[in-house]
């Protein structure tokens, strides 16, 4: 018989057994208090995930509707928003700075395929969204992606590569097309202590 090309690995992503059971458990509690909520009751949620390790500061607003896969890996800063039907695969850090504003249907995904591995091999690098900044709706951020701070992602964007801060990008796939901010206007907000 031939030999097939690909060879699976099931220890290929990343994930411990012990890493599983927490994901289940998360998924109950998800399930049954998380996405059961009102949406008022933000303040709930925040406790949910802070409870599963998550890192999220004061006056943040997360819909009942998102998805938050592992909340451990997640930080969000001071007044940060999560919309309805965001999706925050958090399988490595995910850091959402101060004042970000992520609209409805946008997918967070930091992990992926080697598609040329015999064993589809795991990989995955940390994604950065930098304070006040602006995700459009509908927008995709891949693995190793950093937001510059005061950055806008136009709608439906699928965004691959770093995006320079206090810049408007849009597009498939996303590129930086103006300034934001005049740079003297930018320059007396931008944040200057470290995220």
């Amino acid at each position: 018989m031939k030999e097939l090309w690909f060879k699976p690995d099931f220890a290929s992503n990343g994930i411990t057994t012990r890493e599983k059971l927490r994901i289940q458990l998360w998924r109950c509690v998800d399930a049954l208090l998380f996405k059961t909520s009102l949406k008022a009751l933000s303040r709930w949620r925040v406790f949910l995930l802070r409870m599963f390790g998550a890192k999220i500061g004061k006056g943040c607003y997360i819909s009942p509707k998102c998805t938050i896969t592992m909340p451990w890996n997640l930080s969000m800063g001071k007044v940060s928003a999560i919309d309805d039907h965001a999706f925050i695969k958090s399988s490595v850090k995910v850091s959402i700075g101060d004042y970000v504003s992520m609209a409805a249907f946008v997918h967070i995904v930091p992990d992926g395929h080697d598609v040329r591995a015999r064993n589809f091999a795991w990989q995955a690098a940390p994604i950065t969204i930098g304070h006040g900044a602006f995700i459009g709706a509908d927008s995709y951020i891949g693995k190793g992606v950093t937001i510059g701070q005061m950055a806008v992602v136009g709608a439906r964007s699928l965004v691959l590569r770093d995006i320079p801060e206090n810049t408007i990008a849009y597009g498939s796939p996303c590129e930086p097309r103006a300034e934001r901010l005049p740079r003297e206007v930018y320059e007396r907000y931008r944040y200057h202590h470290a995220q």
